[in-house]
């Protein structure tokens, strides 16, 4: 009966203040609606492959390489690396390779009406059959010996319907990129999504080290990976330190050096994912913890955010409700009681907000999955985690936002509430809104330069000079790469009418897919030994990319390297101020013996993020691997037609893709994209949070001051000198909150802005530009308010009640 009653009166004043009610409700929802969300997206990018029963004895080997002028980090290996470990070494249970170095290929089934199904699939990977023992599938059909004989494959659910329907795909024949035949011996669930794993064909890797043939441990991709699972009582250091010089048996002759400076160790699986040093394999992302813990901040200044309204209006309404509280006590409620009666309000609005935020949170997950790159799941009913985060929310929210006023309503003396004499001045109160007003516009404004600072960053990467023209150039792969098939696609290329340039490389001009290689070079009589990139590549290269040839001369097309153009780097690593000098020198990589003929403005032949790399361009038919064509802009789309029609009669087996070079460089920075997307979203709800808050806020003071509006206007004072009289106040507030801000910001941004070898350096205007948008939406939502009680009748205000 008692909680009956208690339910009754809080339902019941929370609708006598119905307006402060909806505004404080409102502002909840939207703070728990944001903080449901990161808690989601933080609790998704956490459980990354966390699901795997070996979990804490899976590794991946990683290589350290050291050089005189560079210090990096790879998880390419070499294919005879597992192979030696296995040989080597008792302590892993089981080790495979990983090999997903694979151009997207055609997969064709024939079906049993004699039609085909073809596709290109990108998600495809050679692996050991240890692979299965390693990490944990569900299994349709098959078990983790699938893969023990060679030219098999286990595929997924997904591809099993793709390609065979609703028949038994099991042992049946698919073809892969027109080469060989290979035996389906086992179907998986497809891989969830919370793992780096993500693919849909795994092959046999028997199949793969024929096919590839890398023997040699110079030789790297990072698309080439090595898993192992230790053994119950190996243990991961020990193991890492017999590693230390054990593969220099290995490189002998003129590898010894190489292998010097080498080191080999293990990653954990737990931080494969967040270990941003490392590139992931197949589709997998890499998300620095640093980026976890900044958005779980995020979420929870936002709550903050909220919270600090909910105090700001309850500490004005307190004054209201002092009558209330000493009615209370002389009618014998005690202190805990009146609090408790406060903390079950505060509780009703903020469990009336959650079930708001639910319906929020289901909205804005539709159109955060673009964002994202992946659909979050929200069932909080079967998901035991995220339920009980959504229990202990409205109890921290509640004890967060209502304890405060509680406890002030509480210590109301009955006979000096029922007198409207609280004590004092009122200062107190004052200053904890001014403080409490100024985090918030902290945070709003801390949020506000972070996205601004983001979006500099973006824009300056994709202004920047590449050193190339990406415009309206389109790339293709060429599935075989047979002398004869590429010369012939190239000549029947430059006879389409929209075509004005054509050439053939191996990995295109600006790619994540870098081939690097080790060279020496006698200057004087110093031997030079460095690592670059390498580009093999047409005489028609550097014109189809518009890369300028600075000193000498160019390409001529040949089945063999007879001649090298580096660029600017490369000649200044060889100790050369004036490139022009370097022409002429010999250069010895990967067998390849010849001259430098020409040199070339450095160009970027990877994303921003990292510093520009020496180059060297040679040619050498046998590898390319990716075609080119710069586009007249003039009917662009007829021209990809005719250029598709050529390339399909080239390779009629085949499965033609292109893409604009811009969105290949664009798609460099789709991290970036997205970071400045989800920090700009929740700034601007940091500053609507902010705004009802203060909107609630002026509502209350111009009510309480209506009297005092009334007299000033009827003594002269002019609406202006009104709306002045409650703004500047908070004019203040947004000025010292400024101060407070703009270091918090800086720092902050400067940590971020530290992962990139070409940045920005954000000067004043950009932190002046955070207190303008700030200023402007703070003076907006308190001069609406202020306008209305400037242009109301003194009259009505001065009336005795």
């Amino acid at each position: 009966m008692m909680i009956q009653n208690s339910l009754r009166a809080t339902l019941r004043i929370l609708w006598k203040n119905r307006s402060h009610t909806l505004i404080n409700m409102f502002g909840l929802a939207l703070g728990i609606t944001c903080s449901i969300l990161i808690f989601l997206i933080i609790r998704f990018e956490l459980s990354f492959d966390d699901y795997h029963p070996k979990k804490n004895r899976i590794y991946r080997v990683v290589v350290e390489y050291y050089g005189e002028e560079e210090h990096g980090h790879t998880a390419g290996i070499t294919y005879p690396l597992p192979v030696a470990i296995r040989n080597d070494f008792p302590d892993p249970e089981y080790v495979t390779i990983v090999d997903s170095n694979l151009s997207d290929p055609v997969i064709s089934v024939t079906q049993p009406d004699g039609s085909e199904t073809r596709s290109k699939e990108d998600r495809v990977t050679f692996v050991d059959p240890e692979y299965f023992r390693i990490f944990h599938y569900d299994w349709v059909r098959g078990n983790t010996d699938a893969l023990t004989k060679e030219k098999t494959v286990v595929i997924t659910e997904s591809i099993a319907k793709k390609y065979f329907g609703t028949e038994d795909p099991l042992n049946r024949t698919m073809n892969f990129n027109n080469e060989f035949d290979v035996t389906v011996t086992g179907i998986v669930e497809d891989p969830p999504k919370n793992t780096d794993l993500q693919f849909q064909m795994i092959f046999s890797s028997r199949l793969g080290n024929n096919k590839r043939g890398w023997d040699n441990w110079g030789a790297m991709s990072s698309s080439i990976n090595c898993f192992l699972q230790l053994g119950e009582n190996s243990d991961e250091l020990e193991f890492e330190a017999k590693l230390k010089d054990w593969h220099l048996k290995y490189f002998t002759g003129s590898h010894e050096e190489e292998g010097k400076n080498r080191r080999y160790l293990l990653q954990p699986l737990s931080e494969i994912h967040y270990d941003t040093n490392y590139h992931n394999i197949g589709a997998g992302r890499v998300v620095s913890n640093n980026t976890l813990a900044s958005l779980g901040l995020i979420g929870i200044f936002l709550l903050i955010t909220a919270c600090i309204n909910f105090v700001n209006l309850n500490t004005v309404l307190i004054i209201s409700r002092s009558k209330e509280a000493g009615i209370r006590k002389v009618m014998g409620s005690t202190r805990s009681q009146i609090l408790m009666q406060f903390i079950s309000e505060t509780f009703c609005i903020t469990l009336i907000a959650l079930l708001l935020s639910t319906g929020l949170v289901e909205l804005a997950l539709i159109y955060l999955t673009p964002v994202l790159g992946y659909r979050l799941s929200f069932y909080p009913l079967t998901d035991p985690t995220t339920l009980a985060f959504l229990i202990c929310l409205p109890i921290a929210v509640t004890l967060l936002a209502g304890l405060y006023p509680g406890v002030s309503l509480s210590r109301f003396q009955p006979v000096r509430a029922l007198r409207n004499k609280l004590g004092g001045d009122g200062s107190k109160g004052i200053t904890l809104r001014r403080s409490l007003i100024t985090a918030q516009l902290v945070i709003s404004q801390v949020l506000v330069v972070c996205t601004i600072i983001v979006l500099q960053q973006l824009n300056y990467f994709m202004s920047q000079p590449l050193g190339l023209n990406s415009h309206a150039v389109v790339e293709f792969g060429l599935p075989e790469n047979k002398p004869e098939l590429i010369d012939r696609l190239s000549e029947r290329l430059k006879n389409i009418p929209g075509v004005v340039e054509v050439c053939m490389s191996n990995t295109g001009a600006a790619s994540t897919n870098q081939w690097t290689g080790g060279f020496e070079a006698t200057v004087g009589n110093t031997l030079i030994k460095e690592s670059t990139n390498v580009k093999f590549a047409d005489a028609n290269y550097i014109e189809t990319y518009q890369i300028k040839l600075l000193h000498g001369d160019d390409l001529v097309d040949s089945d063999t390297a007879n001649r090298f153009v580096v660029n600017e780097k490369f000649a200044r690593i060889l100790g050369f101020e004036n490139p022009s000098e370097v022409i002429g020198t010999p250069v010895n990589i990967w067998g390849n013996k010849a001259m430098i003929s020409g040199v070339v403005q450095d160009f970027h032949t990877n994303s921003l993020h990292s510093e520009l790399d020496p180059a060297i361009i040679m040619c050498g038919t046998s590898a390319y691997y990716i075609g080119a064509a710069r586009l007249n802009t003039q009917n662009t789309m007829e021209t990809i037609t005719a250029v598709q029609q050529v390339w399909e009669d080239t390779y009629p087996k085949y499965v033609f893709e292109y893409k604009f070079l811009d969105d290949t460089i664009a798609k460099f920075y789709e991290g970036e994209r997205r970071s400045s997307y989800m920090i700009g979203v929740f700034a601007g709800v940091a500053i609507l949070i902010g705004c009802i808050g203060l909107f609630g806020l002026v509502s209350f003071i111009a009510k309480n001051r209506t009297k005092e509006v009334g007299i000033r206007k009827a003594l002269g004072a002019t609406v202006g000198q009104v709306i002045s009289l409650f703004s500047k106040e908070f004019v203040m507030l947004v000025t010292i909150s400024f101060f407070i801000s703009s270091p918090l910001a800086w720092y902050f941004m400067e940590e971020w802005l530290e992962n990139f070898a070409y940045r920005i350096h954000p000067g004043v205007q950009t932190f002046l530009a955070g207190i303008v948008v700030t200023l402007v939406v703070v003076l907006a939502t308190v001069g609406l308010k202020s306008y209305k009680a400037a242009i109301a009748n003194p009259v009505d205000a001065l009336r005795d009640e």
